[in-house]
């Protein structure tokens, strides 16, 4: 990236940084809730912003890219009602509990809702889920040498089953003119599998 671009960036960042939260209202019910602020940014302008949250917390979540030893992808059918499907191909993922770390959320969602473990587990990228109504973030690690170790152990609100893929139908799945009943349409999922393409190719 040349100065003049970089210069630019990050003058436009000091402009619009939050320096004052104000809370207006905050309401919760049930899983989500929200929180109402005025908020003021550095340039002197301000602003109403809502944020959603999670659980009663931020709703950061780890996903994890499970590969088995001969090179399968490990991917859960999932129930997901507010789709157009109603039904989503993902990577196993869930929230990160109070006092725990992205990585060992990542190991014990992975063993939850599949029954496997890794033999190694590591950082892949870290994002906002919606930057724009909530400050969760979500990791995404690769989970290697996979093996399936117990049956799955889901909480009382999931229904998912597992599934084993190969590389080729990971793409098939990724592919928009696929007449497959279920695709992998979920923004993280798709963030995941990129990102571990790019890396793959040396690109990242």
């Amino acid at each position: 990236m040349d100065k003049i671009t970089l210069t630019k960036i990050k003058d436009y960042a000091e402009k619009l940084k939050t320096i004052k939260y104000d809370l207006v209202s905050e309401y919760q019910e049930g899983y989500l809730g929200k929180k109402v602020y005025r908020v003021t940014l550095a340039d002197g302008s301000s602003r109403i912003c809502e944020r959603i949250t999670k659980n009663k917390g931020k709703g950061d979540a780890s996903l994890i890219l499970p590969i088995t030893a001969d090179g399968k992808f490990v991917m859960v059918v999932q129930s997901r009602p507010n789709t157009l499907a109603n039904v989503e191909l993902e990577f196993p993922a869930g929230m990160v509990d109070p006092g725990e770390n992205f990585q060992d959320a990542a190991k014990r969602e992975l063993l939850e809702e599949t029954g496997y473990e890794a033999e190694d587990i590591y950082e892949l990228c870290k994002h906002y889920q919606d930057e724009g109504c909530s400050s969760a973030e979500i990791t995404i690690f690769l989970a290697t040498g996979c093996k399936k170790v117990q049956d799955i152990r889901l909480d009382g609100s999931e229904r998912l089953e597992y599934i084993e893929l190969p590389y080729e139908d990971i793409l098939e799945l990724m592919k928009k003119e696929t007449d497959l009943p279920v695709k992998i349409n979920g923004a993280n999922s798709k963030i995941a599998i990129m990102t571990y393409m790019l890396k793959k190719e040396g690109l990242m």
